[in-house]
């Protein structure tokens, strides 16, 4: 399970709870793969570690680089 106070602060930050979701999900198998955390672990679980670095601002969704036509095909 996560804690639900840190899942709330985050989600203030990220207001799409699936793209939250998402992100969490990806942190947490990166940490669970050996990454470092970015934010004092305090004995938590690697899900609360992702929820405490988006919190802290450590990590957050990086907005979608527009690709033109001329990009794609040169």
């Amino acid at each position: 399970m996560f804690n639900t106070r840190l899942f709330a602060e985050a989600l203030d930050l990220i207001k799409e709870k699936y793209l939250l979701t998402n992100l969490v999900s990806m942190r947490t198998r990166q940490l669970s793969s050996g990454a470092e955390p970015l934010v004092d672990p305090e004995d938590l679980e690697y899900m609360d570690i992702a929820l405490k670095e988006i919190v802290e601002g450590k990590i957050s969704v990086r907005e979608p680089e527009e690709i033109t036509e001329a990009d794609l095909f040169g």
